[in-house]
Parts: structure tokens; C-alpha cells; sequence
């Protein structure tokens, strides 16, 4: 019996993951290469960074000082300020105190200021 030499399959069957893209695997092998180098400069990054800061604006009130968090982490609530005349309503996200910060729940995005609400004494 006369053994038979294997058919040379074409070029395109050896694509693999690639067999149903039209482009080439040398372009498809950079592209990936460089999405990899972008995520570990991401990473590089995340790692040094040393975080956010989150200021404590009291308007008026005693100084408060800032804290130093890292992305999602929860704020530690500070000892209210004092301010003569009035009464600590909380603290806010926005100047206008329309949007209350909740220490329990609330996370860190980035930088951010956080002012503080007053009531006025009658």
C-alpha cells in the first residue's frame, strides 16, 4: 500500500482566532500588542497615584482639615464645624447645599469639596 502524503492545507486555515477577519495577522498581533502596553500603562498609573483629595470647605465655620481617599473609597466622617450664630445642617456637594453627602454610602470619584450647611439661630 502506497502511504499518501498529507494535502498542504491553505495559508487562511491557520488563522485561528483571526479566520474571519480581513485583516492581516501581523496588524491584528500589533493592534493587540498595543492594547496590552496601553492596559499595563494603566495600571502603572493606577499604581502610582496616590490618590484623591477630598476638602472640606465650612464657610464660615472652624477649619476642617482634608483627607486623602482613594477612588470609591467612603469619606471619614470629620467632627462637625462650629460657626457662631448658627447650626451644622451637614455637608453638601455643591455650595447651594442642595445635594447632601452621605458618609455611608457616598464614594470618592476624584478630587472633590465638600461644603458645609448652616441654619441660622433664631
Amino acid at each position: 500500500m502506497e502511504e499518501q502524503t498529507p494535502k498542504k492545507e491553505p495559508q487562511s486555515s491557520f488563522r485561528g482566532l483571526y479566520k474571519n477577519v480581513k485583516i492581516s495577522v501581523k496588524t491584528l498581533d500589533k493592534i493587540i500588542i498595543g492594547g496590552i502596553a496601553v492596559i499595563i500603562l494603566l495600571l502603572i498609573f493606577g499604581v502610582a497615584n496616590n490618590g484623591y483629595t477630598v476638602s472640606f470647605n465650612s464657610k464660615g465655620g472652624t477649619d476642617v482639615a482634608s483627607q486623602d481617599c482613594m477612588y470609591a473609597d467612603l469619606v471619614a466622617e470629620p467632627e462637625p464645624p462650629t460657626r457662631e450664630g448658627y447650626v451644622f445642617s451637614g455637608w453638601y456637594m455643591d455650595e447651594n447645599c442642595q445635594y447632601p453627602w452621605d458618609f455611608e454610602i457616598s464614594q470618592v470619584g476624584g478630587d472633590m469639596t465638600l461644603y458645609a450647611g448652616w441654619v441660622k439661630c433664631e
